[in-house]
């Protein structure tokens, strides 16, 4: 097995969609090259012979500092094409050149004895396959009662609004709370994403209307071939009591029932977030995030850079 680091301009991008596609357990379109062109201000990869198996670097450079870093919008890129066996980690990690000097990269399984975990996080998969009424026995009770709560508030789904519109409910209320970290550029990226994938047709866009016809939660639902993904939401403060976005994913649910897909919910390590996603009777999978540091001794006076880094994505 040969691994090789390409800068963009050397990656055949034919090549590369077809082997992100060809293994169904990892293939996600997050990982093609549009969106990753999309979204990242520079990415290079790791490609394993003639595309076998690829596994994308976005990049940026600091203060002269290079390092590799997991870009917002474009959840858990790891290893495509193939599975990551165990034990296999480190040679893929070790060909990424030595001048990247940190490494902070999410991963999209978890690897048993990973000897760069950082933080291990969890996803939350719920399978649309079954009848909505098999589905919903699986939702917990408290879930079950606060979307009978929603029903009965007199809210109404909606599809045509603007994605602006969602953008600055999550802005005004879910990115204080949250403390998400998102920068204006990140604010302004998620639109022309969102341009990207609805002349693809790969987006659906869902929101809530209050008994006062005022928009009062949305969420943004990209998909592909087997998954819908639930990317980016905003709320008011008012769609706490009226229970608008178990409003939104139950319906969700309802209409895409039987379908041979998955809703995956992207994950949270934030407790609320977690036990909100479960509830639906999603199964968590776990995947990891690594770390790895090359500055030398004298580097290290720099090492606390990094700690911007998390805030210039």
């Amino acid at each position: 097995m040969t691994i090789k680091f390409l800068d963009r301009k050397e990656i055949d991008t034919e090549k590369w969609d077809a082997c992100v596609a060809s293994y169904p357990e990892s293939a996600s379109l997050f990982a093609e090259t549009r969106y990753l062109d999309l979204c990242c201000e520079q990415w290079s990869a790791l490609v394993q012979d003639d595309y076998q198996a690829v596994m994308p670097l976005p990049w940026k450079k600091k203060a002269y500092i290079y390092y590799v870093y997991p870009p917002f919008f474009l959840p858990r890129l790891g290893l495509y094409g193939r599975e990551l066996s165990a034990g296999e980690l480190p040679e893929w990690i070790n060909a990424i050149p030595s001048y990247f000097k940190w490494i902070d990269k999410v991963l999209n399984v978890s690897v048993p004895e990973n000897p760069f975990l950082y933080l291990q996080h969890k996803t939350y998969l719920l399978d649309l396959s079954l009848p909505y009424e098999e589905i919903q026995q699986g939702y917990h009770q408290n879930h079950k009662r606060n979307c009978r709560k929603a029903y009965d508030n007199g809210l109404k789904m909606v599809n045509n609004f603007s994605g602006e519109e969602v953008i600055n409910l999550f802005r005004n209320k879910s990115a204080k709370t949250y403390k998400a970290g998102y920068t204006e550029n990140d604010y302004r990226q998620l639109p022309l994403l969102l341009q990207v994938l609805q002349e693809k047709q790969q987006l659906e866009m869902w929101g809530v209307l209050d008994s006062n016809n005022k928009l009062c939660a949305g969420a943004f639902f990209p998909f592909d071939k087997g998954k819908y993904y639930f990317l980016f939401s905003g709320r008011n403060a008012e769609s706490n009591a009226s229970k608008a976005m178990f409003f939104l994913i139950d319906q969700f649910i309802r209409h895409h029932a039987t379908q041979n897909k998955i809703l995956d919910f992207n994950g949270s390590n934030h407790p609320d977030i977690a036990k909100f996603y479960a509830g639906f009777g999603a199964r968590a999978m776990s995947y990891d995030e690594i770390h790895l540091s090359r500055f030398r001794p004298l580097e290290k006076l720099g090492f606390k850079f990094y700690t911007k880094l998390k805030r210039l994505r």
